[in-house]
């Protein structure tokens, strides 16, 4: 298989399939912490699945209303799955805000973290979701290797 270094864009769909989160550090008239796990369903250009867990920094909103929640978060995903006729893992490193029902999330295939075909990929992600399904584009490309002529 020739793995291209040319940087390629692909448009996937994100389903949550679960969500558990829990408040770990919550004072009175304070920032509430909290630790998110969720898996995904992905469909598109990219066929798989992923485990996430994200840290969540609530700095404002009601938790009896998740709509109204505003905060930052960061966390890891691992994704599992076949793009652009590669199957493997990879892990993608996220960084996000969620204000106004919509969570707007950027992340980065951490180097080295592909295994199987998905060996030497790397690039960037665009999350945006208002609801359990969400919009995913990826661009990425592969490290030169001994398979690229």
């Amino acid at each position: 298989m020739i793995k291209s270094q040319l940087r390629k864009t692909a448009n996937i769909t994100a389903t949550a399939k679960s969500w558990e989160e829990a408040r770990y550090d919550a004072p009175d008239g304070q920032a509430a912490l909290a630790q998110a796990d969720f898996a995904l369903t992905y469909s598109g250009d990219l066929v798989g699945e992923s485990s996430s867990r994200m840290l969540i920094a609530y700095t404002a909103g009601d938790p009896a209303e998740p709509a109204s929640l505003v905060g930052e978060y960061v966390g890891l995903e691992r994704v599992t799955g076949t793009l652009d006729g590669c199957t493997g893992s990879f892990v993608v490193e996220l960084r996000g805000r969620h204000e106004d029902s919509v969570a707007k999330t950027t992340g980065q295939i951490v180097p080295g973290s592909g295994s199987g075909e998905f060996e030497g990929l790397h690039g960037d992600v665009e999350y945006a979701a208002g609801d359990l399904t969400f919009d995913v584009t990826l661009s990425y490309a592969f490290d030169p290797g001994p398979e690229v002529h």
